[in-house]
């Protein structure tokens, strides 16, 4: 095997023993990461630790989600022969749900893990920023480009501390292009589009095209074919990293 390959096997081992603090300092150390031990890690704060709704997080997530950071860090975090499918590793295990052939780029951040669901195939390019304060929902072959961020939560105007939160699902086949941005409470359906830039305050119907400052529709996707697979919503050449069902 490659040193690559020894690498994602190591670390594949502590995630399927349980990620506690001794098997996450371990893993810190074969990215590269060293001067951290136990105790430390179980001293970490995350920003979620600060935040007034409870993340849920046990030792374990807690541990994955400093690991899905820290990845981005060091030198293996552009190897994306390491990071990818290391990424996959983590998010099995991380989120409350996550389908086989998931892709995530470098810079992707979320805060609570634990309330996102993920499907087949799903693809996240560089820099995409989930709150999932109220919960997110990315559906099969469902695809965020460079620079998305989804939103789940508002704040009063008079109370900072009082906010409200709402779920956003992004449905199957779903594409949002770069720098848009998702507002509480909006849900894309099967095959929606978003354009750059635009900023989605209501929901989008099925195989729509939406853009613009706030969001409207613009016209319908252009797809001729039957099958939704047509479509080759995959991140990468040759399907590489994720699962074909054709």
């Amino acid at each position: 095997m490659s040193i690559v390959d020894d690498k994602l096997y190591e670390i594949g081992k502590l995630v399927d023993e349980g990620m506690d603090c001794h098997n996450a300092a371990r893993a810190l150390k074969i990215l590269g990461i060293d001067g951290y031990d136990s105790e430390s890690l179980g001293e970490f704060k995350l920003w979620n630790d600060y935040m007034p709704l409870d993340c849920g997080y046990d030792e374990e997530r807690r541990n994955l989600h400093i690991l899905w950071d820290s990845v981005d860090r060091v030198p293996l975090g552009v190897n994306c022969a390491f990071a990818v499918p290391y990424r996959q590793l983590l998010a099995k295990k991380l989120f409350k749900s996550c389908g086989d052939g998931f892709v995530a780029n470098e810079g992707c951040r979320f805060n609570f893990a634990t309330n996102i669901e993920i499907g087949k195939n799903v693809s996240l390019n560089a820099g995409c920023y989930l709150d999932a304060k109220g919960g997110i929902k990315l559906g099969d072959y469902s695809m965020l480009t460079e620079y998305v961020k989804i939103f789940t939560h508002t704040h009063s105007e008079g109370d900072h501390m009082v906010r409200e939160y709402k779920p956003v699902e992004i449905g199957a086949y779903a594409k949002v292009y770069t720098a848009a941005t998702i507002l509480p409470g909006v849900r894309l359906g099967t095959g929606a589009i978003v354009a750059t830039g635009a900023i989605v305050t209501k929901s989008v119907e099925d195989f729509t095209l939406v853009g613009g400052i706030p969001a409207k529709p613009m016209r319908k996707r252009n797809f001729e074919g039957e099958d939704l697979r047509e479509m080759n919503q995959y991140m990468m050449k040759d399907r590489l990293f994720q699962t074909y069902d054709g």
